[in-house]
């Protein structure tokens, strides 16, 4: 399977689940000056999280789908391992008032075990912190499908804002470590990511 066989599965199953497909944003923003490049899949939608575009009316759905290109530079200094990359492209469904987190998590594993067909190692839910609540929401959810291993993380799951402020909130995310060596071959070290 190559990128562009995942690029295209990705695409395919969202809109087959009523996501309007939304072209790459430009890897410098337009309308953003917290960034100075984009760097996560969710940046051109901030206006719909905060209310100031509707999605509906510019996109005719609640729920996207996108393939974004992104530059990061913040990790910079650990590129050249085998997790960290300074240009990529992040493939996203978003939902603005459209459904949660239960049903953001049923796509992703439906994504990942059925139409990659990739075995999930773990998943990663946010512990909490003094000012932000366990994730017991999402450790629930998969609970329910049958994962097993889930993982509470500090900050390293919880995504966000872009700048100073601006969207952001726990996440969970997805390891897939033990497939076969030809799939691990091409989808070493992804996860998916679920903005809650």
């Amino acid at each position: 399977m190559t990128v562009n066989d995942v690029r295209q599965k990705f695409l395919e199953f969202f809109k087959a689940r009523g996501h309007t497909i939304v072209p790459s944003a430009s890897l410098v923003p337009q309308n953003d000056p917290s960034v100075l490049f984009t760097t996560a899949g969710m940046q051109q939608f901030k206006p719909y999280y905060t209310g100031e575009k509707d999605a509906l009316k510019d996109f005719g759905s609640k729920n996207v789908v996108s393939t974004q290109k992104c530059i990061r530079t913040s990790d910079i200094d650990k590129v050249g391992d085998a997790t960290h990359l300074t240009f990529f492209e992040m493939l996203g469904n978003f939902s603005f008032g459209g459904y949660g987190r239960k049903e953001a998590i049923s796509y992703a594993y439906d994504f990942i075990t059925k139409e990659l067909g990739l075995p999930i190692s773990y998943v990663t839910v946010y512990k909490g912190s003094e000012n932000v609540p366990q994730d017991k929401e999402s450790q629930a959810i998969w609970k329910a499908l049958g994962v097993a291993d889930i993982r509470e993380e500090g900050a390293e799951v919880f995504w966000g804002p872009t700048g100073t402020s601006g969207p952001c909130g726990p996440t969970t995310e997805i390891y897939c470590k033990h497939a076969s060596a030809k799939k691990k071959e091409r989808l070493r070290n992804r996860c998916i990511f679920i903005g809650n």
